[in-house]
């Protein structure tokens, strides 16, 4: 019989119990370890899910296990990643992989030097309806893909200041939900970007400071029981919004657009056009098939054969998915598909290309 996988954790906020989570519904793991830099935090963690071991250093956590996941704002995840990877461990990583491109390409050739199975935390490929998306793409439900666009309303009220409004470390509208919508382009329609033209948009010039929040919902909390509150602030440095235009190496023209503190018709929504019709897809209102002269074709909910039926529940899901198939593939499963780290490459490239297009006012080449 097989020895379960042991995992580690590295993180102990809310990220890590998505992560948590994910692996504790996966069949043939045991999470065996987690670490944080606030012990209290990872402590509690341990209690809810059963963990035994509760590690002080990186190092100590990559001794103990054989996969470490890593569940931390994005500027703490390239020295641990390179530790496990140079420790023969496999890796999960969450998005985005790294502040900049260059770093989460140094991940990428580690990953790539120790041989080992890795992963990148792009759960939106889990949806159903997106699932039942781009197998209709694949088959030309819809003739030729010319063209895909990506909008969102998010409609987050202004949050007490957080490393999410921090640029340095890897916060921000572009780097957080917008690297899942750059992903989930390229997952869709096939093909990688060639080049970006767009701007980073900074409606929110400062945030009140209430004391640091290592866990973002505590941040939320503190936002809806709060609103209105003035006081001390500090500036904000990342953008709450973006726009830009691109094309992929098959051709297709992509256009994407999203603010964090504007409320919308919907929520997220991709569309995705070709020669012989449109697939439209909503976060809430599942799948929808338009063609010339025909009314529109209602193909699939959201939710649909997931079991979920709350937000909450629905990224569970998707956790556990994203888990199961990285367990099945370290154990050999050549059939099992997820992200991964040449995933997470890609797209903090075209992150990259977007903010130097920003600055510049031209187009810019994704590398």
């Amino acid at each position: 019989m097989t020895k379960p996988l042991r995992i580690g954790v590295l993180g102990a906020g809310w990220a890590a119990g998505l992560h948590l989570e994910g692996f504790r519904r996966t069949p043939g793991v045991v999470l065996a370890a987690i670490c944080s830099r606030t012990r209290r935090r990872a402590e509690l963690r341990a209690d809810e899910f059963g963990i035994h071991r509760v590690i002080d250093s990186v190092e100590d956590l990559v001794d103990a296990v054989d996969v470490v996941t890593i569940a931390t704002p994005p500027d703490a995840h390239l020295a641990p990643a390179l530790t496990a990877l140079a420790a023969g461990r496999h890796l999960l990583c969450d998005k985005p992989l790294a502040v900049t491109a260059d770093d989460a390409r140094t991940m990428l050739d580690a990953a790539r030097k120790a041989g080992t199975h890795h992963a990148a935390g792009f759960i939106w490929r889990g949806d159903p309806a997106l699932i039942r998306m781009r197998d209709l793409l694949r088959a030309g439900a819809i003739g030729p893909i010319l063209e895909i666009h990506s909008t969102c309303a998010l409609g987050v009220p202004p949050l007490p200041m957080t490393w999410m409004y921090e640029a340095e470390r890897g916060g921000g509208a572009l780097a957080q939900h917008g690297s899942h919508v750059v992903d989930r382009a390229r997952w869709l329609v096939g093909g990688d970007f060639t080049e970006a033209q767009g701007r980073l948009h900074h409606d929110l010039k400062e945030a009140t400071d209430a004391g640091g929040f290592s866990d973002i919902t505590e941040a939320f909390a503190w936002a809806r029981e709060h609103a209105g509150v003035k006081g001390p602030t500090s500036a904000v440095s990342a953008d709450t919004g973006y726009d830009f235009t691109a094309v992929l190496s098959n051709g297709v023209r992509a256009l994407f657009w999203e603010a964090w503190h504007l409320g919308g018709p919907a929520e997220d929504e991709v569309v995705v056009f070709g020669e012989n019709g449109t697939l439209s897809w909503r976060g809430n209102g599942g799948l929808t098939l338009y063609r010339p002269r025909t009314a529109p074709e209602q193909l699939a909910d959201a939710a649909a054969g997931s079991g979920a039926n709350t937000p909450r529940e629905v990224g569970l899901t998707r956790w556990a998915g994203l888990a199961a198939a990285f367990t099945r593939a370290i154990q050999g499963d050549e059939t099992a598909e997820h992200p991964t780290l040449v995933d997470g490459w890609q797209v903090a490239a075209v992150s990259d290309a977007v903010r130097r297009s920003s600055i510049s006012g031209s187009r810019e080449t994704v590398r």
